[in-house]
């Protein structure tokens, strides 16, 4: 079974705010903020992708209400395929209620300091569901600093990090850091999108073990420039050399594991 333990879906009609043009220049914006849940289906069955993690597009700019009823009615359509995540915020009961099985926080553009996050951690550790990161990684210890600050305030939560932790997309820029800095947190996970440097795989086997490494795509970025960006992650952990039992584990027991399912 392959699980990508990180995808997005979601309507350009979710943006209801607009966003600034400063806010337009960065990568992420090089791809549309638009991917249907059919779409995401077509390119799993293309790709022999079982089942999916899927949130809504964390931006500030989005409105989380319509766009995570979008992700758990995706899942209501299809629930032996997608995985529902919610955009973490001051409401982590009611989509905990709602169905969500985890959540998702994204520093650079959803702006979630604006929420009691303290409070939202502590809910979601409560709840035994993990939350899937993208924290800003501008030095090379910014990320597992505050995943280490996150853990002292919710000491029970499970956090997955999205990228590796890594700084520039496509790289393993700063990877290795957060790998070292964080090997001895056992709730700590790391998920494999955008970095797209099999060697880098590899070597986070070496340091915090095959139980500790997920596969992620960050489907459908990179679309700008890859036919398929899904194929091309899947390709980056076969390239890995990674063991069989390995390998396994990483696309996708690790992550139902995680998720207690």
């Amino acid at each position: 079974m392959i699980i990508d333990a990180h995808t997005h879906i979601g309507l350009k009609a979710f943006i209801v705010k607009p966003i600034s043009a400063e806010k337009l220049k960065r990568p992420a914006f090089r791809d549309p903020m638009e991917n249907s849940i059919e779409h995401l289906i077509a390119r799993m069955d293309a790709n022999g992708v079982d089942r999916a993690v899927t949130f809504a597009y964390p931006l500030e700019e989005v409105d989380a209400v319509m766009a995570n009823e979008y992700v758990l009615s995706a899942h209501r359509a299809y629930p032996a395929r997608i995985i529902p995540f919610a955009l973490i915020g001051d409401d982590v009961e009611r989509w905990a209620n709602a169905g969500a099985c985890g959540f998702k926080e994204q520093d650079i553009l959803q702006a979630p300091e604006r929420f009691d996050l303290k409070r939202a951690y502590a809910q979601v550790a409560e709840t035994g569901k993990p939350l899937l990161l993208h924290a800003r990684s501008r030095t090379p210890n910014e990320v597992s600093d505050k995943i280490k600050g996150m853990l002292r305030d919710a000491p029970r939560l499970k956090v997955i990090v999205a990228h590796l932790g890594r700084h520039t997309p496509n790289t393993a820029q700063h990877v290795e850091e957060n790998l070292r800095a964080l090997r001895d947190e056992p709730n700590v996970y790391f998920e494999t999108s955008t970095v797209r440097d099999p060697g880098m795989i590899a070597r986070a086997v070496e340091i915090v073990g095959e139980e500790r490494v997920i596969f992620g795509s960050d489907f459908p970025f990179n679309s700008h420039q890859d036919p398929d960006p899904l194929a091309v992650e899947l390709d980056v952990i076969r390239r890995a050399h990674l063991t069989p039992r390995g390998a396994q584990k990483i696309l996708g027991h690790n992550i139902l594991r995680v998720l207690e399912l």
